[in-house]
């Protein structure tokens, strides 16, 4: 994975949603999401998705939603305050602060393109720690094909690229909108 460098001035995403392009009902039927789990929303944004998560998770689940953009993240707790969602300010690309196998799913949204080699693999290594056996890795990306917005071609992935780079099994590719795919990993303990 050589060629992934971290963008030269990073790669933000302030202010610019995969909000209204992805089919949330497509993520969350495709996902199974079912009362009583725990899901994280890695790199979650303004929430949109965490919101949609917990309410299908019931008061008996919880959604962490982990994003380092303190804003969003401040606005997300006052609107949730009370609830089964948790919106924490953290960079997830640094060790979480989740208890090992302890999670059922985790899904992380048009993010990991933005990511080094090294911040990729950290990611990838703590969400194994902390998802249970069977636990679900859930990469929603855009296509690697030209598009009137999005990231650089080169950082984008494929689905094909991601099934060789991360350390979990692959379960299916669905599409969740034009132009956006989800691919979907079970980790194998």
């Amino acid at each position: 994975m050589n060629r992934r460098q971290a963008p030269e001035n990073g790669h933000h995403h302030r202010g610019k949603f995969s909000e209204g392009l992805i089919d949330q009902e497509r993520v969350i039927n495709a996902l199974n999401i079912q009362s009583g789990q725990i899901i994280l929303d890695a790199g979650c944004g303004n929430g949109y998705m965490s919101k949609a998560f917990a309410k299908r998770v019931s008061p008996s689940g919880r959604v962490y939603a982990f994003d380092n953009d303190t804003h969003f993240i401040n606005i997300l707790k006052t609107e949730t305050h009370g609830t089964n969602l948790d919106a924490m300010d953290v960079d997830i690309t640094q060790p979480l602060p989740l208890n090992q196998a302890s999670v059922d799913l985790v899904y992380i949204s048009t993010v990991i393109h933005g990511f080094s080699s090294q911040q990729l693999q950290d990611f990838l290594r703590e969400a194994k720690r902390f998802l249970k056996s069977d636990g679900i890795l859930a990469i929603v990306e855009i296509e690697k094909k030209e598009t009137s917005f999005g990231p650089p071609m080169n950082i984008r992935f494929s689905p094909e690229e991601l099934q060789e780079i991360v350390p979990m099994e692959p379960v299916s590719t669905v599409q969740v909108g034009k132009h956006f795919y989800m691919q979907v990993f079970k980790n194998r303990n």
